[in-house]
């Protein structure tokens, strides 16, 4: 699939349009709090029920979602973006018509869907309808932490800032 350049306002809708319950982590996450970088994708952590697994296989379908694993073909391997797929669990970088968007369930310093919902904030986005929830200041500085590559380490620090600490 051609690489296509981030719109996130009409990634997003297609999920919500779907009805798929999510929380915003990474990169995409930090301007909820009040720090602006540039970023590649969206990082969401889907609810894990079958219910909302099938929502997010119709979106990603809608999307036009492939997985990326380079050159190869997933569709020939095997592996489709269906419930069942997605139910299996795992971190899934997919390539759709708008953007780059990474499906994470499994991530250093994340304690589940649950747990990031309980504590995520919710912020408006131009284009798209109703409040998106975003991964909470305590919990994307968790994840930030356990990953401690060099830009986390640097996305925490301007984290930090922002709020003052």
């Amino acid at each position: 699939m051609t690489v296509h350049q981030l719109e996130p306002e009409e990634l997003l809708g297609v999920l919500q349009s779907h009805e798929v319950a999510f929380v915003i982590i990474g990169g995409f996450s930090l301007a909820a709090h009040g720090v602006v970088r540039g970023t590649k994708d969206i990082d969401i952590v889907p609810d894990a029920s079958p219910a909302n697994l099938e929502r997010l296989a119709g979106a990603l379908a809608a999307l036009g979602a492939t997985i990326d694993i380079g050159d190869i073909d997933a569709g020939e391997l095997g592996v489709h973006l269906d419930r069942a797929t997605l139910a299996a669990g795992g971190n899934f970088r997919l390539l759709t018509r708008f953007g780059a968007l990474d499906v994470m369930q499994d991530l250093p310093g994340m304690r589940g869907y649950a747990s990031l919902r309980a504590t995520a904030i919710e912020v408006p986005l131009t284009g798209v309808s109703g409040p998106l929830h975003f991964a909470g200041y305590d919990a994307l500085i968790a994840m930030k932490s356990a990953a401690a590559r060099d830009q986390d380490v640097i996305d925490i620090a301007d984290l930090r800032r922002a709020r003052g600490d």
